[in-house]
Formats: structure tokens, sequence, C-alpha cells
């Protein structure tokens, strides 16, 4: 559970403006708060999805730790006030959204990259950083056709995977 949601709350936590040096403490904190409410969800298709769940646990310890900071006045590097009038449920449902699918998208880049040839992850790298089909081509020594066969190839790899982690973390 901890490997495959860890970088998805690590996220929530950045984006609800907790101090990187207190991210990892508040993963703890928000791990055990889950392990304590899990037996407590309910899956309802259609209602609410596992990862808004984890994002709205996360928020709620969040808020909890930035209240208590505030109550005691301990001086940081976060407006408490100003952090906890933005933590409302739909800024983490918001937040959720985005982070869903850069958390997706970066975990099915890892788990396809070793299943592709040199040839494929150099099209797709190079694909990112926008060089043009002709210079790609080139520099591999094949048609542009064949770059684009390349680049296609990734991008389907890259959504089977997607649409697979979708079904399997987040239903």
């Amino acid at each position: 559970f901890v490997e495959s949601y860890k970088a998805y709350i690590l996220a929530i936590i950045h984006r609800l403006n907790v101090r990187a040096g207190h991210s990892e403490d508040m993963l703890q904190e928000v791990l055990v708060e889950l392990w304590k409410s899990l037996p407590k969800f309910e899956y309802r298709p259609g209602e609410c999805r596992f990862r808004t769940w984890l994002a709205l646990v996360s928020g709620r310890v969040v808020k909890n730790h930035l209240r208590s900071k505030a109550g005691r006045k301990i001086q940081q590097e976060v407006e408490y006030d100003e952090a906890l009038d933005k933590i409302t449920e739909p800024q983490i449902e918001a937040i959720s959204e985005v982070e869903w699918k850069v958390f997706i998208a970066e975990k099915a880049l890892g788990n396809v990259r070793p299943r592709l040839s040199p040839k494929l992850l150099t099209v797709f790298e190079a694909s990112l950083a926008d060089v043009p089909d002709a210079e790609m081509a080139a520099s591999l020594e094949t048609s542009e056709a064949s770059v684009r066969v390349y680049r296609q190839r990734v991008r389907n790899a890259l959504l089977k995977e997607i649409v697979r982690l979708n079904k399997e973390l987040d239903s």
C-alpha cells in the first residue's frame, strides 16, 4: 500500500503548503490515519474514488497539523491562517485530480521504461524535448515515418499502462 500510494500522498502534502522538512513526518501521520480509517471506508463507485478519499484524509491530517501549529504559535515558513483557509474539500479534490494524473503518468513511465528498446526511449525522450522528427530520424539513421511509429508505440504502451494502473489503484 505504502509503495503504491506514497508518491501520491506526498504530492498532496506538498501542495497543501507543508514544508519539505516536515513532509515525511506528515506522511507517517497520514498513513496512520489511513490505517485507522480504512475499515470505515465504503467504496461507492460513481460517488467517490479511492484516490479522492486518500486526498481528503491527507487534507484533514494536514489541516489538523496546521491548526495545532497555529494554536501553539510556532513560527514556521507557512502562514498557517492562510494555509488553513486554502484547505477546503473542493480545493483538496482539485489538487487530487491534478496530482493523480501526474502520479499515474510517472508510475506508468517507470513501469514501461524497462520494456522499451533504447531506440524507442531515445525517440520518446527527444519528443518530450520537442526535437523535430527530421532531426531524430537523422540521428537514428532511420526515416521520419519510423520515428512516428516508434513514438506511437511508446504512446500506446504508456496509455495501456495508465489504464491498467487506474483500474488497479483507483478502484
